[in-house]
């Protein structure tokens, strides 16, 4: 229940609201962390927190969904008969069962996080790609905005490509020729 409540409340915020409340919150309220720039630890938290979120949420609900999909097919029944702890069920064959939607959704959404932190990373005053894409748009730098969607771009295509690498080292059945 804990981790559908996390999951929920990761989707239901957009990542630029949930920055500024994390900054209401933990630096005007509690002076606990920096606003904004860029230091030590305490200056990664909030932008992490907030840009992490949403991807986190969507990754635990297709792992759940994976799993319960996956807990009710024979190899589970019969590891169960064999007399193997729940424990070992779940983590050695219904978790390794349900990775492969996982691991793609999860490539998918490492490029998307680097490709969609413009927002968060101009809220925190971090500088980072995002932050220059902002910047190259404001400042008319077409040629930039170019080549940085040219780098996502390449990022989707090669990360799809370790995915897929990534595909057979997991799964012996899958072969490419």
């Amino acid at each position: 229940i804990v981790g559908k409540g996390i999951a929920l409340l990761g989707l239901s915020f957009p990542g630029f609201c949930l920055s500024l409340l994390l900054i209401l919150t933990f630096s005007i309220t509690l002076h606990l962390l920096p606003t904004s720039g860029r230091g030590g630890v305490s200056h990664l938290i909030m932008p992490a927190i907030s840009l992490s979120l949403y991807f986190a949420a969507v990754q635990m609900r297709l792992v759940r969904s994976a799993v319960i999909d996956t807990m009710s097919a024979e190899y589970i029944r019969l590891a169960r008969s064999k007399g193997l702890s729940e424990t070992i069920v779940v983590g050695k064959h219904a978790l390794k069962n349900a990775a492969l939607p996982v691991i793609t959704l999860g490539g998918i959404h490492l490029v998307m996080m680097v490709n969609s932190a413009v927002v968060v990373e101009t809220i925190f005053a971090w500088p980072g790609v995002g932050r220059l894409l902002y910047e190259a748009a404001s400042n008319r730098d077409f040629a930039l905005v170019q080549v940085i969607t040219l780098m996502s771009g390449v990022m989707v295509v090669f990360m799809s490509l370790f995915v897929d690498v990534l595909y057979a080292w997991i799964d012996p059945r899958i072969r490419y020729v």
